[in-house]
């Protein structure tokens, strides 16, 4: 289980649950930014690495590796009020190649336009799919009903492939648990529930905090965990062999049998974390 590669037969599916409530406007730390600010820089570094990961060669087109979701919840820029949105063009799950082809812009290196200096997130030129937005309060378990209800339908479509992962970035307790009659750890449950051939869905958090604390990565227990670690620790996948693989060969010290999930998170932290969430195996058929 959890062993299928990524390829253009046989491509991953990633989606993004992004935290749009009105706490994520809170400076993050020493980032010099918001926690909405650091959140969306992250996701559109990682949107740009699995372009990068999916090109035949340098500085070439995307290929179809990859279909990718992102759902902001919370406020909703586009239907207005609180919600959850599909934040990439208003598309649920979108092929790489589509994404590679379709940047809001691209941002010029934070020093100005002519300084080529490596920013260690973003680094020097970052495309933007992603803006940051904030507002209303926490609808976590409507988020992981609308992924839920697009990861089943792509995993019917795609038996064969590696099961879906989806990564959860928050700052806040859940608001709206009950949702349509079932609690948080139901509507996980419905979403790892779901699979394909190699194995359930993965369903992994990340817990951001805006001001500097100790960070706990990868945890075997939730013991010791202020609200909301226990609950988001309780939803997250156990890691499967690949990505402990990953991380141990990161010199991370990670043992076994622990969950896809972060507390108190700063910025490198994250991206960090959705590096290793997302790197599986490397992609075939080139």
């Amino acid at each position: 289980m959890y062993e299928q590669t990524f390829s253009r037969a046989n491509p991953g599916c990633i989606v993004f649950l992004l935290d749009r409530s009105d706490s994520m406007k809170q400076p993050w730390q020493s980032s010099g930014g918001t926690l909405a600010e650091g959140a969306a820089r992250a996701v559109n570094k990682i949107l740009l690495d699995l372009c990068v990961k999916s090109a035949k060669e340098v500085g070439g087109r995307a290929r179809h590796y990859f279909d990718v979701g992102v759902f902001g919840y919370g406020a909703c820029p586009v239907a207005g009020g609180e919600g959850v949105e599909p934040a990439l063009g208003g598309q649920p799950i979108v092929p790489i190649p589509q994404v590679f082809d379709s940047p809001l812009r691209v941002e010029a290196p934070r020093g100005g336009p002519d300084d080529e200096t490596v920013d260690a997130v973003a680094g020097s030129r970052l495309p933007v799919w992603i803006e940051p937005v904030f507002g209303y309060r926490t609808p976590m378990c409507q988020a992981i009903a609308a992924a839920g209800e697009h990861v089943y339908g792509w995993a019917a479509n795609h038996p064969d492939s590696f099961p879906p992962i989806v990564i959860n970035i928050t700052d806040g307790m859940v608001t709206d648990s009950p949702y349509d009659g079932a609690d948080l750890t139901e509507w996980a449950a419905r979403l790892t529930s779901i699979e394909t051939r190699d194995g359930r869905a993965l369903l992994f958090n990340i817990f951001l905090s805006p001001r500097l604390a100790p960070e706990v990565l990868f945890p075997t227990t939730a013991a010791g965990l202020p609200e909301p670690g226990p609950d988001l620790f309780g939803i997250s996948s156990v890691l499967p062999s690949s990505m402990v693989a990953n991380a141990r060969g990161a010199r991370v010290e990670i043992a076994d049998g622990a969950r896809g999930f972060v507390f108190n998170a700063g910025l490198a932290t994250l991206v960090w974390f959705l590096e290793i969430g997302t790197r599986v195996a490397d992609v075939r058929d080139r």
